[in-house]
Formats: C-alpha cells, structure tokens, sequence
C-alpha cells in the first residue's frame, strides 16, 4: 500500500507541474521605441479601442509609448502612456489600452496581477481639469473581473483617490496617490479572495482591500485594460497615466490543493 501511495503522489506531483504550473505573460516596453503609437498594432500585444483624434493635418496621440522614471532617480526606461498630455485641445472619448493575456488559463479562481504606474501632470501648467483612470482585468465580452480606479481627488488638483473592487464594481479605500510619483500595485485573487496591494515612494506595502467573494469571471480572463476617462472638458486637462512592468501569472497550486485532488487520485487506484 504505501509504495502504491507513494506512486500517486509522484504522479499527482507531474501533473500539477503540467497541468497547474505556473503560467504568465508580461509586458516591459522595452522592446518598442520611444513614440510608437498603440493604435494599429504598433505595440506588439496591445490594442487601442478609439482612434487618435486629427486636427489641422495633425494627429494627437492619445496612447504611446515614451521614457519614464518609475524608480524615482534610477533611471529612465520605456513605458506606455494614455491620457491627455499631447492630445489636450481636441475632444477626445473613453480610451482604453488593452493588453494580451489569452494565453493565460486561470483555472481554480488563482490569478496573481502586478503593474507600475504613476500619474503624469505638471502643476504649473494652466490646465487644471482632472480626468479618471481605471485598470481593470477583463474578458472577451468585456466584463471587468478586478478593477482598480483613480478618481480625482476633490481635496487636491494633484491627488487621485483609489477605489477597487471585483465583478464590474468598486468601492472607494482610504488610499490616494500623488501625480509625479511612482507606485506598484498587485491584485492577488485566490480561493473566491481577492486582495488589492499597494507600494511606493514613502509607503511601506499595504493591503487596500481584502474582498471575501467569488470573482465571477476570473477563468474567462483575456486582457488587462488601462483606461482614461475623460471627466473634465475638452481643453482643459493635460495629464497622463503612465504605467510598465505588467505581470501576470497563475500561481502554483497551495498544498491543501494538492492533498485534496492526491485523495482523490488514491480513491481512483483503490478501486481498481
């Protein structure tokens, strides 16, 4: 009997390591050039869903891609741009940026998500509109499984409140971030938990939220979308989210996990 455990075990091992093994996508930017456009595949894995808007024979673009400091002096790399800091005089609608992440197969509600961004804005420019921004993981049809939201603030003109949430709504946090800053978010969502994370310049790691409920869509993930919603008049904002280092990945099964579907896999042998 116990070789015949110890057999199962071994296979069940295998075919974790096949079947449940750590399977990811990322995106750094560095592999496009300093103001490639996102419209017409011009950044390998994303798409646009509205076109640049035209003025007097001149196109702005509202997505591209361009050099940033995400480690506050360590030096500039490239990384993608959405919003409203070369596009700022002609009316422009919702944009979303959408990566490619089909490849994944978040199978068992397990789906580890992480990003770097900050907001782009130069305070001693006249514009002072603000516009929302979301990132948001989505499916084919749209549906958003885990979203995090910038909002602006109404305390401060270079403040953004955060908001999260799953199943296509938020909830607002007590959390905010600073234009001209950089931070690093993580949406770890697993056994129907998902848990939205944030770092930065000045702050330690710390959990925005914790919400205890299943994600409705998680398993039928394809995409993460970065989106600008203009909230403000035409003209009258000029700022940018600026975001790199996107990884998304299955984790590895927990242990409980394993001890479960093993018991099963020795029910099976026992039977024959």
């Amino acid at each position: 009997m116990k070789n015949k455990i110890s057999f199962s075990l071994s296979v069940l091992a295998s075919l974790a390591g096949s079947a449940f093994g750590a399977n990811s996508v990322t995106y750094d930017f560095n592999s496009s050039a300093v103001d490639d456009l996102f419209t017409g595949g011009g950044v390998a894995g994303w798409s646009q869903d509205t076109l640049n808007p035209k003025a007097f024979g001149t196109t702005f673009p509202l997505a591209y891609v361009a050099e940033t400091n995400f480690q506050n002096g360590g030096g500039l790399s490239n990384s993608a741009h959405l919003g409203t800091q070369r596009a700022n005089s002609p009316g422009n609608a919702d944009t979303t940026l959408t990566g490619d992440l089909s490849s994944l197969d978040p199978i068992y509600n397990m789906l580890n998500v992480s990003f770097d961004m900050a907001v782009l804005d130069d305070d001693a420019d006249s514009f002072n509109g603000r516009d929302r921004f979301n990132v948001a993981l989505t499916t084919a049809s749209g549906a958003q499984a885990a979203t995090v939201a910038f909002i602006p603030s109404a305390t401060s003109n270079e403040k953004w409140d955060i908001s999260v949430g799953v199943n296509g709504s938020t909830s607002a946090t007590a959390y905010t971030i600073s234009a001209q800053n950089s931070y690093s978010f993580a949406i770890q969502s697993r056994d129907d938990t998902t848990k939205f994370l944030l770092s930065g310049p000045g702050v330690t790691p710390k959990l925005l939220s914790s919400i205890d409920a299943p994600v409705l869509s998680l398993n039928s993930v394809t995409g993460i979308g970065f989106e600008h919603d203009p909230l403000s008049d035409p003209g009258t904002s000029a700022h940018t989210l600026a975001f790199d280092n996107i990884s998304a990945q299955i984790p590895e099964p927990s242990s409980s996990l394993l001890m479960v579907l093993s018991a099963g896999l020795i029910a099976i042998r026992r039977r024959r």
